[in-house]
């Protein structure tokens, strides 16, 4: 799973303050002259490096150049995208059938043959197709646009693992073989299917054209223009002084600035997987304590945190998965005289400072946070301030490298806030077995428990509905109610900056900024 970080907000009050203006001349100029809009300027905080489809592949969908063969959206649920069904025939057997009619933008048809030597490459080359997908995996032409697979073992997450941009977008393999290492003869070589191919690319920009022939329509946009800007300031104020037309992953902290400067707009609501999650190092006091861990679960604010401290740009957080599946539970409810009656129960009295002590210990911890996620600043200031009402003192410490800090205890940390999902594409097998199984390479809290390991294996062998839902309801069961290590503290929301032309654009769910029907708004 990527880690997605933010650099710091850099004076981004002063700088946008400084530009509350009526629109430039460029804003305010009608369109009526263009008999299509102009080309789509986005920015964002992340580069992308190189066109080598196995290790940067990823950033293709998400601006409509590449296709997977499946696509999960806000619904929870898989559907087909380039394939036209996907279909378990037996334990150990799926039957893909591809749509008719598709090619690559170089004009090849994208048959079984061709996505069966793509995936083929994938497996050999991409470390987190290796990762993701058992090893003795078969792909089998079986029809001119038929694909079968065969697995040693039962292996529900497939339709997932289709849906995930690290793992099968689909490009041609051949072309890609054909330019050796040097992957920038690949600019122009139209080795995806999306509706927008790439032009070219260097360290500031990717630009992309539309491809004609694309086989859902003809795309809205002559073309799309993506420049890589680290500072989150310069991003705002290159919409602002209409230099770009959407700015992806603005901190929260701008929306009541931007909303008070003409011509910007602070677009949000997209519901995601993940948000923030709270995780509890087992192996130091005060969490060695399970009431501790229980209260503190209770004691934490959800709807204060998402409403006030965040402006409703995050959700609260109601239990481990977010609501959109439908095995979710909502079992996470904020309860102070639960949580105090843990406390006391427990033997945390009150002490003379209003802090609580049990042995002569005081209840404090420890928090650590991470400079590239300035939302997270808020967020701890605030559960600072709610614990403290129930006796527990926090202290709050920022890393530059929480995930080494964690996993190495560079720092003595006792909790810490990092952005997260439960979940991986909506599978959920991945993150459990990374992150909260013994043996899991980021285990940060040292977390063990024999029936969490167990679920997890059998969930990864079970496709049966009805089955997994149970399994994954009593994993939240544990996760909240019995045994929490980590817990979400929100569920984010996709989240953009745009200005007066993209006024109706709303950010793209799982990372889809750009599809073949990405236009400005009516009238503009």
């Amino acid at each position: 799973m990527k880690l997605r970080l933010l650099l710091p907000l850099l004076g981004l009050f002063i700088l946008l303050a400084a530009c509350v203006a009526s629109p430039s001349a460029t804003q305010t100029a009608t369109a009526g002259a263009a008999t299509e809009p102009a080309a789509l300027r986005i920015v964002t905080s992340f580069s992308v490096e190189t066109l080598n489809p196995a290790e940067d592949g990823f950033w293709m969908p998400e601006f409509g150049v590449a296709e997977m063969l499946m696509q999960f959206r806000a619904d929870g649920q898989y559907h087909p995208w380039l394939l036209e069904a996907l279909t378990n025939t037996d334990d150990l057997t799926w039957q893909m059938t591809l749509r008719k009619g598709l090619t690559f933008q170089n004009g090849k048809p994208v048959d079984a043959a061709a996505v069966v030597a793509c995936m083929t490459r994938q497996m050999k080359y991409s470390g987190t197709a290796q990762g993701s997908i058992p090893a003795d995996v078969k792909f089998a032409v079986t029809g001119p646009l038929e694909i079968t697979v065969k697995t040693s073992q039962p292996f529900p997450a497939l339709p997932g693992a289709l849906s995930n941009e690290d793992i099968f977008m689909i490009y041609d393999a051949a072309a890609v073989d054909a330019v050796g290492e040097d992957w920038v003869k690949l600019a122009g070589a139209g080795i995806y299917t999306g509706p927008y191919s790439v032009v070219s690319l260097n360290e500031q920009e990717m630009v992309l054209k539309r491809y004609e022939q694309y086989w859902q329509g003809k795309p809205a946009l002559p073309g799309v223009s993506v420049r890589f800007v680290t500072d989150p300031s310069a991003r705002l104020l290159a919409v602002q002084n209409d230099e770009a037309d959407i700015a992806l992953y603005p901190p929260t902290a701008a929306k009541p600035v931007v909303e008070k400067t003409p011509g910007v707009h602070f677009n949000f609501g997209t519901p995601g997987t993940g948000g923030f999650m709270f995780v509890m190092n087992l192996q130091t006091p005060p969490f060695n304590d399970l009431a501790v861990r229980k209260a503190i679960i209770k004691a934490v604010n959800y709807n204060e945190l998402a409403n006030t401290v965040f402006d409703k740009v995050f959700d609260s957080a109601t239990g481990w998965y977010a609501p959109i599946f439908p095995w979710a539970v909502k079992n996470q409810q904020t309860d102070l005289p639960a949580a105090t009656k843990l406390l006391d129960d427990a033997g945390w009295k009150t002490g003379a400072d209003a802090i609580r002590v049990k042995a002569g210990q005081p209840l404090k911890f420890l928090l650590i946070i991470y400079p590239q996620q300035p939302d997270l600043v808020p967020a701890s200031n605030a559960i600072q301030s709610q614990l403290k009402q129930l006796g527990i003192q926090v202290e709050i410490q920022s890393v530059d490298d929480i995930n080494n800090a964690m996993l190495e205890n560079t720092v003595p940390w006792n909790a810490g806030l990092i952005s997260n999902s439960t979940t991986s594409w909506g599978i959920p097998e991945p993150v459990l077995r990374r992150y909260y199984t013994t043996d899991g390479d980021r285990n940060y809290g040292k977390f063990s428990n024999a029936e969490i390991d167990q679920l997890t294996e059998e969930l990864s062998v079970t496709v049966d509905q009805a089955k997994r839902t149970a399994m994954l309801k009593r994993i939240q069961q544990i996760m909240i109610e019995e045994e929490p290590y980590a817990f979400n503290i929100n569920f984010s929301k996709g989240r953009v900056i745009v200005n007066d032309r993209y006024q109706d654009y709303q950010p793209g769910f799982s990372l889809y900024h750009v599809s073949w029907q990405t236009q400005p708004a009516k009238g503009q």
